[in-house]
């Protein structure tokens, strides 16, 4: 076969390839998903602005049965992966849906900065520049060192300890057994929602 003719086929492959994955990105754009924040546990001793955490827009309930489950995926490079391998705890908040939940969804999105000199990552410092028993509290998990970092400005939190973590692709997924659950709130509002890159309130049920 022709060598252009090769070349033709095989840069038409990556042409669908590419726009494949900007109609992927764009259509799962257009899905409406919480935006919850993990925080991970870490020992006592670490100071508040090292504290890792990340907003996080695929924790699904998993399982019931035996024992409640929920699933989540990272991307990596993550030091807040660094962190929940370490510890094994971590926190997921269900956020009250108003202007502070949004800043904070923003703050703990910004992921690992790459340093362009040397092509390294550095950690984000989503606690930084929030104020401990203002912002947040720290929940002490009985019989260690470690503590997890409680938003205030959450309805409810699950606290979780890993089961199991897979490594797909770029991706981690965790799967976390649900140890506990702190309620702030009774009333339900369906957390804080995010779609077609604006965040949103749930609206009225539909009535037949």
């Amino acid at each position: 076969m022709h060598m252009h003719t090769l070349f033709v086929r095989f840069q038409s492959t990556i042409s669908r390839h590419l726009i494949t994955q900007e109609k992927f990105k764009d259509s799962m754009g257009k899905i409406a998903s919480q935006a919850m924040i993990l925080s991970s546990a870490s020992k006592n001793t670490v100071p508040h602005s090292q504290l890792r955490g990340l907003t996080v827009s695929s924790v699904t309930s998993l399982s019931l049965k035996p024992q409640p489950l929920i699933q989540f995926n990272l991307q990596l490079p993550s030091f807040t992966s660094e962190a929940l391998h370490e510890t094994n705890c971590f926190a997921i908040h269900l956020l009250i849906p108003n202007k502070v939940s949004i800043e904070l969804a923003k703050n703990f999105s910004k992921g690992a900065i790459k340093n362009e000199a040397d092509s390294t990552f550095s950690p984000t410092k989503p606690f930084e520049n929030l104020v401990e028993h203002v912002h947040y509290d720290t929940y002490r998990i009985a019989g260690s060192d470690l503590v997890i970092p409680i938003l205030k400005n959450s309805e409810r939190v699950l606290l979780c300890e890993k089961k199991e973590v897979f490594r797909v692709g770029d991706h981690e997924i965790w799967v976390g057994k649900v140890e506990d659950i702190l309620v702030n709130e009774e009333k339900t509002t369906g957390g804080l929602l995010y779609c077609n890159r604006n965040f949103h309130l749930l609206g009225n049920k539909i009535t037949n």
